[in-house]
């Protein structure tokens, strides 16, 4: 179950062997971002669902030392401007020993 995942922005006291960068993305749309981006805080626990469902298909029981960015940009339209939002998270994923 990824449920069982470790999910930590440092390091674990278990030994363990790396296997891969985990990496993944979450795009929020213009009608999300009304606030300057702070409900955005909403989508993190999406970002750790698919930080978790990605570490499961490649066999780790963790992902360690992971980083949380958030990118928003305007675009200007003929219909007005549109904010989109990106959450990216990536980090190390290990497999316990």
């Amino acid at each position: 179950m990824s449920e069982n995942i470790t999910l930590s922005t440092g390091d674990v006291k278990r030994d363990y062997e790396i296997v891969d960068i985990i990496h993944v993305a979450q795009i929020i749309r213009s009608w999300w971002i009304t606030t300057g981006g702070r409900e955005i805080i909403k989508f993190y626990p999406e970002v750790d669902k698919k930080l978790r469902e990605v570490a499961k298909e490649k066999g780790c029981d963790a992902v360690i030392w992971i980083d949380y960015d958030f990118t928003r940009a305007e675009t200007r339209g003929l219909t007005g401007t549109k904010t989109t939002a990106i959450i990216t998270a990536y980090g190390t994923g290990v497999k316990f020993k």
